[in-house]
């Protein structure tokens, strides 16, 4: 099982399950997009990840900046030594694509019910 976790650029965050780690075909829509761009995060609460953003969203008028997603790319830049332009930001939807392992399956009992 897996979880995309969406954190979209108006502050909002949704949750989609998916029984296998989804394709880039599957992302495609839920972030809004047709070219994929992964680029490292990091937050106390997801540590290091990958986030699959918009790799043309700075071109697009109706994607704004996503604070949520650009600070999680700046402090990744931060932790590997590494940078970007001053300003730099990432525009449009999020995805982090989360292994939650199996869901276990819960067994029935039949009760025996005697008056």
């Amino acid at each position: 099982m897996y979880n995309v976790i969406l954190w979209k650029d108006n502050g909002n965050e949704d949750i989609h399950v998916f029984e296998k780690k989804p394709t880039f075909k599957e992302l495609y829509p839920l972030i809004g997009c047709s070219t994929i761009e992964i680029v490292g995060g990091y937050t106390d609460e997801h540590k290091t990840f990958e986030m699959y953003v918009d790799e043309e969203g700075k071109y697009n008028p109706l994607a704004y900046p996503n604070k949520r997603a650009t600070n999680a790319w700046y402090e990744w830049q931060k932790r590997t030594k590494r940078m970007c332009l001053p300003g730099d930001h990432i525009a449009g939807n999020a995805a982090i694509i989360k292994n939650v392992g199996k869901i276990k399956s819960v067994k029935k009992e039949k009760v025996n019910e005697s008056n």
